[in-house]
């Protein structure tokens, strides 16, 4: 499934079979480099693996064979393509009826060639070729070069994969591809889906209905809600806005339906009366609502509310309902208790319920994991996502740093959404890993995240079996040793998976 709705793929690569070949010493061609740099850099835009689809044809047919009937699925069921141009591609007819395709198709959707200002076909020029030379196609595109022709005049070289010039045009290329698949979204009217896309801390965040209070209670709501943010809970203040009676309750309930927790804090005063319904008040009323959904609810009144002080009858027989279960069916938590425990008890609540949740979805649905590497090996784990990914397993995407203690928080966010953590050791040194490991150690401790396991996959170059010694007890650590070849081991891949797997299924 693609990011864009109605669409395989998100993006068509489309080249010539000559600009990926190898030179001498070469291990892979510029074409497949320049796509694991893309997926990779998309990737981490978007904080996981596998989140923009990508179709490219690894086995690019010469101009000799008949136009394949997988590419040209490929071209119908993408939503952009990528023309990579060059002189090879001028002169290639199979590329020309890729183009063709892609551009008769796009013109006839129901989107059109251009999604606002911006074209579906992303034009990269790996050689300084001659506007006047260019398809007809491709007529009203700028392009990224990706060459060092420094004039008009000048041929032009493709730029080298490791250069500092060929990074520069890939954040260039990605901020541009983000922005097209923005435009694209916000086109077929997916603001709120894409909205969600653009923050992995976002995407993925327990949200909390925190519901109106009397004026009482209002200053330790406030001193609770951020502290609920600063552990990296979305909160949903209570409605009102709006105030009045229809409306109020319909808001209400569309934030109830967002959340994974509503909480309550009542007193012997009952707050603010409705607008249009004098008999009922804002408090009481969203815990009323709360009740009736299917949202985790936890309900606090003071230790030292007497039910004989309240005034007003209906409430004071709506708090000794709740307090004595009969209110209606539903389980929720209740709590008497005093205003300097209070925002602890939430805290501790919350956290619980979350990683309660974190783990029923792990039961029910699919095993996420997070791989954390050094900067030095994220190719070689892009690689290891892949094929995570293949095999139903949902890989996520880690900050990358020189200091294994910097992001830590990030780190920590990103590990309340994984059941596994998975330490890539490649080119790193292992000092970088068991820091890594033990910053991981203390959040886990500090947190209570549900991590199961640790797995520390040793990649290429050759490391021994017993290279990295574990010396903690607390959490089982699984060492995987893969360091022996370039590509991945069927043998140990299947092992792994294996390991991953266990207490899980």
């Amino acid at each position: 499934m693609a990011l864009i709705p109605g669409f395989e793929y998100d993006i068509f690569i489309s080249y010539a079979h000559l600009d990926n070949a190898t030179l001498t010493g070469q291990a892979d061609g510029w074409i497949k480099q320049f796509h694991e740099n893309l997926n990779l850099m998309l990737a981490k835009r978007f904080g996981r693996m596998g989140m923009v689809k990508i179709w490219w044809d690894s086995k690019k047919l010469d101009g000799s064979v008949l136009f394949d009937k997988s590419i040209e699925d490929g071209i119908n069921k993408s939503a952009i393509m990528i023309c990579l141009n060059s002189s090879s591609y001028e002169q290639s007819d199979y590329c020309k009826q890729e183009l063709s395709q892609f551009y008769n198709k796009a013109k006839g959707d129901k989107h059109g060639l251009q999604i606002g200002d911006r074209s579906r076909i992303i034009h990269v020029l790996l050689n300084n070729i001659p506007h006047t030379q260019w398809p007809k196609e491709l007529s009203g595109t700028s392009g990224f070069p990706f060459h060092d022709a420094r004039d008009q005049d000048n041929y032009g070289d493709t730029h080298d994969t490791v250069s500092h010039e060929f990074k520069l045009q890939m954040r260039n290329l990605r901020d541009a591809i983000w922005s097209l698949l923005t435009s694209f979204s916000e086109s077929q009217g997916l603001n709120d889906s894409l909205d969600a896309l653009k923050s992995n801390e976002e995407d993925d965040a327990f949200t909390i209905y925190f519901g109106e209070v009397p004026d009482t209670l209002r200053s330790p709501r406030k001193r609770i809600i951020k502290e609920l943010e600063k552990k990296g809970f979305k909160i949903i203040a209570g409605v009102p806005p709006p105030d009045e009676q229809k409306a109020h309750e319909e808001a209400t309930i569309k934030a109830l339906h967002k959340s994974q927790l509503a909480i309550h804090l009542l007193d012997q005063y009952t707050g603010r009366e409705i607008v249009g319904d004098s008999d009922h008040w804002y408090p009481q009323k969203q815990t009323e609502l709360a009740l009736n959904t299917a949202v985790a609810q936890m309900i606090w009144i003071p230790a030292e509310v007497d039910y004989d002080d309240i005034e007003e009858e209906e409430y004071k027989l709506f708090l000794q309902k709740i307090e004595d279960g009969t209110y209606n069916s539903k389980k929720y938590e209740f709590i008497r208790g005093i205003k300097s425990a209070l925002a602890q008890e939430i805290v501790l609540f919350a956290e619980q319920l979350k990683n309660e949740q974190h783990k029923k979805v792990a039961e029910q649905g699919q095993l996420s994991v997070l791989l954390d590497t050094h900067f030095s090996d994220q190719f070689y784990a892009f690689g290891l996502g892949k094929t995570l990914d293949e095999n139903n397993i949902q890989p996520f995407i880690n900050p990358q740093e020189d200091d294994p203690r910097k992001n830590i928080n990030l780190l920590g966010e990103r590990m309340s959404q994984v059941q596994k953590l998975i330490f890539i050791y490649g080119n790193v040194s292992k000092e970088w890993v068991l820091e890594r490991m033990n910053a991981a150690l203390q959040l886990i401790l500090t947190n209570n995240y549900p991590i199961e396991d640790f797995f520390i996959y040793m990649a290429p170059p050759h490391k021994e079996a017993d290279d990295i010694n574990i010396n903690q007890r607390l959490l089982k650590v699984n060492v995987i040793n893969s360091s022996d070849t370039k590509t991945f081991d069927t043998d140990v891949i299947k092992r792994f998976l294996d390991d991953l797997k266990t207490e899980v299924e």
